[in-house]
């Protein structure tokens, strides 16, 4: 591994280089040094006066060391100036010192004191090369006049400011946009480098969509004359930026250098933050293309394209396939099958294995029926919670270090976190993909697929629905303390939503009779979200809700519907049914109509109808089986993005920029008649 990310490394030193000899005036944010002999991070940073920090920011591997002939990427502010940053027009500036507060952002603070972006990174030169933090002072120059210089600002192709509304230093925060046709938030958040939620700050009454003609405010800042909101779909993408992304996170993402992410977006060379629309090449998981109806624009993932492989199966050499999983065979001996039974039963671990086991073996059976062969080794990991993560850890490592798993297509498992992150370790050596099958949090390796969503995801698939279809709805937002940061994102989604505080006392959370009543529209649908993990909360919410389901349209929703939680009797799944509960979910519940000949064929192998976990282990292995046949590896089947759909479970593995996969399929699910579970159907565009 440390060969491969070695030759990374140099790899990415070529593009750096390459960046020298290629400059346009986009480029002047950025320059190159190349580390000469004996030089260290220490002497380069006093050399251009700027800290280790801002070079370490730029260049993660100078962190550990620097070396003859590196070359790295330096802001431009660390050129040295001689010069006074006043203005030579103006000397009597009034400054105001600043303490950067949370969520507050560049934008909102310029808003704030109603000077330009670019008249506050003037006086604070380590804004253009990094991003504004929480406990951050910076000077705000209160009076500051200032001119436009070296950007000429011009109207982005197809319209949008006119002469009379550009941008003037020292003016308005912001200034009218007209939208064009073709143009979306998206393009026009990507063309002021800013956030979607900054565009809709900026624009309370702005909607779903942008109209052609509607006039929305933008920042007053300038823009290049040649770009435009509007990108060509065939080749480009838009890409949200994540938490954690860096310039150099990003050019290993994109496959790109940066002289090209910087020409394709201006407004990086003043540094990233999370939430940043960039546009970048079309084709790389986790980007987004938008469909314009000029009423609107639709997130649409580029790769949320449901598809079925048998269709598409090119490969069909024999795969092979280890599955590792802690069946405990050493200790769980049994005399007899009461004893067996008494040992599966006290055993959850060895529970799941076993039902995990008997599906993928069912689901190797019906790959055969595809043509599809399967060379399977099967290890026993031998997990004992008593012996410690270290100890079975190395019951694992012992496993692969007395094994050849050089022509290995796939590790399925570890089943423990511990144990896999050993296993992921050693094996990304070879760059032999794991598929972890159920465990919540691994580490993120680059050979790692996580096939269940985390709880993050299943919450923001909830909020992209409610933002989506919520507009008109009477919400109520029910949340106690422990789910304030949740409440908090629900509340910027609808500033207008009624919201109900759970009460405390020595015997709990409790509401007043009247608490939920009162919040209830007889006109409007009302959408009550409840965001709790109290069991006696939720189950007074939903008695006192199904008194007034009668009268009113009541839908109940949660963000975290957590099965400890609701799965409690406590809770009568009726009122949940009558309040046509929606929730996301990992997992849907499978029809039997639908999936007859695996029901049947596990029944009758089994004499048991499958469990959950042992549903799981048959999409798991179905799927990969399906993907190595479909592409030359997991790497290449994930690199396109493809959703697959099976009995319980669906997959979309995109790839995070600080290593390995992670699958981002996720199901919302309601409560229908009959105590039935159904997906709720999603639509990905939007009709005039």
């Amino acid at each position: 591994m440390k060969h491969l990310f070695f030759i990374w490394i140099c790899v990415a030193s070529c593009a750096f280089a390459k960046a020298e000899s290629y400059r346009t005036p986009i480029l002047q944010e950025f320059i190159s040094h190349q580390v000469t002999k004996g030089e260290t991070v220490y002497s380069i940073a006093r050399k251009y006066k700027i800290t280790e920090k801002e070079i370490i920011k730029l260049n993660p591997d100078a962190k550990d060391r620097v070396y003859e002939g590196l070359v790295l990427i330096l802001p431009s502010s660390s050129k040295k100036t001689t010069t006074s940053d006043a203005s030579p027009d103006q000397e009597d500036i009034r400054f105001k010192k600043h303490k950067v507060r949370r969520k507050e952002t560049l934008y909102s603070i310029s808003k704030k004191y109603n000077v330009t972006q670019d008249a506050i990174k003037k006086y604070n030169k380590r804004l253009y090369s990094e991003t504004l933090r929480k406990g951050d002072r910076i000077r705000i120059p209160l009076n500051y006049v200032g001119v436009v210089e070296e950007k000429v600002t011009i109207v982005s192709t197809g319209g949008g400011i006119s002469q009379d509304d550009a941008p003037k230093d020292g003016g308005p925060a912001f200034v009218p946009y007209v939208v064009q046709p073709k143009e979306t938030k998206y393009g026009i958040a990507r063309l002021y480098g800013i956030t979607i939620a900054e565009l809709e700050e900026m624009n309370p009454g702005m909607g779903t969509g942008l109209k052609v003609g509607e006039r929305i405010s933008v920042p007053n800042t300038t823009v290049l004359a040649t770009d435009t909101a509007v990108i060509n779909e065939e080749v480009y993408a838009f890409y949200e930026v994540q938490k954690g992304n860096t310039i150099y996170s990003l050019l290993k993402e994109f496959n790109i250098n940066v002289d090209e992410l910087v020409v394709l977006n201006p407004t990086v060379a003043d540094g990233l933050k999370e939430g940043m629309i960039l546009k970048v090449p079309k084709g790389v998981v986790g980007t987004i293309s938008t469909t314009t109806e000029n009423t609107g624009d639709v997130l649409v993932s580029e790769t949320t394209t449901r598809t079925s492989l048998l269709d598409s199966l090119s490969d069909y050499s024999k795969k092979k396939v280890v599955l590792m999983l802690p069946f405990g065979l050493k200790r769980t001996t049994a005399d007899t099958l009461s004893d067996a039974e008494d040992i599966i039963k006290n055993d959850r671990v060895l529970r799941f294995s076993l039902d995990f086991y008997s599906g993928a073996l069912m689901a190797l059976e019906t790959a055969k029926g595809h043509g599809i062969s399967t060379d399977l080794e099967i290890y026993d990991t031998d997990y004992v919670q008593a012996d410690g993560k270290a100890t079975n850890a190395r019951k694992v490592e012992s496993i692969i270090s007395s094994q050849d798993f050089t022509d290995v297509d796939v590790v399925i498992g570890p089943l423990i976190s511990g144990n896999f992150n050993r296993a992921s370790s050693l094996l990304a050596r070879q760059n032999i993909p794991l598929i972890s099958p159920q465990t919540r949090k691994v580490d993120e390796k680059s050979n790692v697929f996580q096939s269940r969503p985390s709880e993050a995801m299943l919450r923001q698939a909830m909020l992209d629905y409610l933002k989506k279809e919520g507009a008109d709805k009477n919400i109520i937002i029910i949340a106690d303390a422990k789910n304030a940061a949740i409440k908090g994102k629900l509340i910027s989604l609808f500033p207008n939503a009624k919201v109900v505080n759970p009460r405390t006392s020595d015997d709990g959370l409790f509401l007043y009779p009247d608490d939920i009543p009162s919040q209830i529209s007889d006109t409007k649908e009302n959408w009550v979200i409840i965001e709790t993990g109290d069991v006696p909360l939720i189950s007074t919410v939903t008695t006192r809700l199904n008194t007034l389901v009668a009268t009113h349209k009541i839908t109940l929703f949660t963000t975290n519907r957590s099965s400890r939680t609701y799965d409690s009797d406590a809770i009568q799944h009726m009122h949940l049914m009558h309040l046509n509960f929606h929730f996301p979910s990992m997992n849907k519940e499978y029809k039997y109509e639908d999936n007859k000949a695996f029901i049947d064929a596990y029944e009758e192998h089994y004499k048991i109808s499958p469990s959950e976990e042992a549903i799981r282990g048959y999409d798991i292995m179905y799927d990969t089986l399906l993907r190595l046949a479909f592409a030359k590896d997991l790497y290449s089947a994930a690199s396109t993005g493809m959703e697959t759909d099976y009995i319980e479970n669906k997959f979309r593995y995109g790839r995070k920029s600080s290593g390995g996969f992670y699958n981002t399929a996720i199901y919302l699910m309601k409560y229908t008649e009959d105590l039935k579970l159904e997906e709720v159907v999603v639509e990905e565009t939007i009709e005039d």
